[in-house]
């Protein structure tokens, strides 16, 4: 499956993007999981938003929530 990740800054501008091809979602995830690291990273799959993951940077002030997905919008 051909899936795009998003690094994005702090105004949710993108600083870079990437393709993944990967088996299912959950490889999907692991891979954009992987590229967090001081920004928030978003997952897609066409032009639906799969996950979001929080960078060392995000506004999140528990850093324990850091690098954990979170849900879409509704």
């Amino acid at each position: 499956m051909r899936y795009k990740v998003f690094v994005v800054d702090s105004s949710r501008r993108v600083i870079c993007a990437a393709k993944l091809d990967c088996i299912d979602e959950q490889a999907a995830r692991r891979r954009a999981e992987q590229m967090c690291c001081e920004h928030d990273v978003e997952l897609w799959e066409g032009d639906r938003l799969v996950a979001v993951f929080q960078g060392a940077t995000s506004d999140g002030s528990d850093s324990a929530l850091n690098r954990r997905p979170i849900s879409p919008p509704s």
